[in-house]
C-alpha cells in the first residue's frame, strides 16, 4: 500500500483517526526508516507515513495531520511534482488541511528554488542531511509560532515576510507601508508591477512575462490608484495563477488567456 498509516513503536499500521498526528511523506525507504526515529526522538508519538503524493493528499483527507514533512525529489512525472502538491494543499480551501504548516527536506538548493517552494505554500526547509536539533527545531517552530496565513490571488500559505519591514520605500509585497505613510499606493503598485516584471522574467515563461508587462504598461499609464486599478492590478495576479496550474495539468490553451487580459486593459486605456 501506498498509505503506510500511522508508526507506532512497533513499526505497524493504525487506523487514522484520534488526535492530530504529523504526516511524512518519503519515497526513499531507508530515509523514510531515519525520518519516522527521528520524528519520535523529537515527541511525536505516532507518524502518519506515505510514500507518494497521491497517498499524502488521500491521508490528509482522513486525517489532517499537525504538520507535513516531505522530501523534495526531484521527479519526473507530474504528479509527484513536490511544489505542485504543496500547491494543491494550500488552494484546498475548505479541507480543513490547507493550512497544515510544511517541513520540505532536501539536498541544497539553489536560492530561486527556495524561493520558487516559498512562493508555492512551504512554511519550512531542512536541508540534507538532517541533524535531529535541526528538526527538533523545525518541528517546534511550527507549533510554538505559527506564521500568519495569507490568500491572494497568486499565493496561499504563510506570510513569506519574517520580519517587520523598516526600511523607506514602496513595498514590493504588501500595503502595509502605505498604512504606515512609508509610501503612496500609486508608487506601491508602480513598485510592485516593477517587481512582477524581473520575477516572471526569472520564470523563462514568456506568457507570464506578457502579463507582468501589460500590469506594468497600464500602472505607468494611470495617475490614480483607485480601486478599479486595483481590481485590473488584481485580474493580472489572478492570470498568473491561471497559467501556472493549465502549465501543470498539461493544457496548452495558455495563450487566449493573456490576450483576453490584454484586450481588457486595452479598452481600459482607451476610455481613460
Amino acid at each position: 500500500m501506498d498509505i503506510l498509516g500511522v508508526e507506532d513503536t512497533h513499526d505497524r499500521g493504525a487506523p487514522l483517526t484520534g488526535h492530530s498526528a504529523p504526516l511524512l511523506l518519503q519515497s526513499n525507504p531507508f530515509l523514510r526508516s531515519i525520518l519516522i526515529s527521528l520524528m519520535r526522538d523529537a515527541g511525536s508519538d505516532d507518524v502518519m507515513v506515505a510514500r507518494c503524493a497521491g497517498s499524502a493528499l488521500a491521508a490528509m483527507g482522513q486525517r489532517p495531520p499537525s504538520v507535513l514533512v516531505s522530501d523534495w525529489n526531484d521527479h519526473d512525472t507530474a504528479e509527484e511534482d513536490r511544489l505542485r502538491m504543496v500547491r494543491r494543499i494550500r488552494e484546498s480551501s475548505g479541507t480543513g488541511f490547507d493550512r497544515t504548516p510544511i517541513i520540505m527536506i532536501s539536498q541544497p538548493r539553489s536560492r530561486r528554488e527556495i524561493e520558487l517552494a516559498r512562493d508555492a505554500g512551504v512554511t519550512e526547509f531542512i536541508v540534507t542531511p538532517v541533524a535531529p536539533i535541526t528538526l527538533r527545531h523545525r518541528l517546534q517552530s511550527v507549533k510554538d509560532k505559527p506564521r500568519k496565513f495569507v490568500q491572494s490571488p497568486r499565493f496561499n500559505g504563510p506570510d513569506r515576510r519574517r520580519r517587520k519591514r523598516h526600511a523607506l520605500g514602496p513595498s514590493y509585497k504588501r500595503m502595509a507601508d502605505v498604512d504606515a505613510g512609508l509610501t503612496t499606493p500609486m508608487g506601491a503598485a508602480r513598485a510592485a508591477a516593477v517587481a512582477l516584471v524581473q520575477e516572471t522574467q526569472l520564470t523563462g515563461d514568456p506568457l507570464a512575462v506578457r502579463v507582468a508587462r501589460s500590469l506594468q504598461r497600464y500602472i505607468s499609464f494611470i495617475r490614480d490608484y483607485t480601486p478599479v486599478e486595483a481590481e485590473i492590478a488584481h485580474m493580472h495576479r489572478a492570470a498568473l495563477a491561471q497559467l501556472t496550474r493549465m502549465a501543470e495539468d498539461g493544457n496548452p490553451l495558455r495563450e487566449p488567456v493573456v490576450t483576453g487580459l490584454e484586450e481588457v486593459v486595452g479598452r481600459r486605456m482607451k476610455r481613460r
